[in-house]
């Protein structure tokens, strides 16, 4: 079994919900009710069968080295331990490669995968994203240019873009 360690991180973007094991982060969620909870409901429901420490001291500094690494750019600084398909593995990875400030549609995304027909598979791999924030999921937009949907509600997503301003 699994052991995720988690707690609840104050930050500038509202309260998060971290997560980590041995390898690193895995659960990056804010504490609103996004479109299948909060995000301590979809920690424990991304990871069933894990027993579950919660230990809001130990994830403080992760916290911290979270916030400082996406305010300078360096998200690709925090180790990650990402549970999920190859495919969403793959998509994620993508993510990673867009940089603050810049947006891609869904359709880049799939094309800077390998796969141009598969725009709406990206965006379910897209909204199972894990680690929102350091896998910068919220830097996908629609081909239209349109925000989309976010997870954890579109005002917060249109607060973090125009923070990475």
């Amino acid at each position: 079994m699994e052991k995720v360690i988690y707690g609840f991180y104050p930050s500038m973007l509202g309260e998060m919900v971290l997560g980590k094991t041995d390898k690193g982060l895995c659960w990056l969620g804010f504490m609103v009710a996004g479109y299948k909870g909060d995000g301590l409901e979809r920690l424990r429901a991304h990871f069933k069968g894990a027993e579950f420490v919660h230990d809001d001291e130990a994830v403080g500094a992760l916290g911290d080295a979270v916030m400082q690494a996406w305010e300078q750019g360096r998200e690709d600084e925090i180790a990650l331990d990402l549970h999920g398909s190859a495919f969403q593995r793959a998509v994620w990875a993508a993510l990673l490669k867009i940089r603050k400030g810049q947006k891609l549609s869904y359709g880049d995304v799939a094309n800077d995968i390998g796969r141009p027909l598969a725009a709406r598979a990206v965006g379910s791999a897209v909204g199972e994203n894990p680690v929102s924030l350091i896998v910068p999921c919220h830097r996908v937009v629609q081909k239209s240019g349109a925000l989309g949907n976010y997870g954890w509600g579109v005002a917060l997503k249109r607060q973090i873009l125009d923070l990475e301003r």
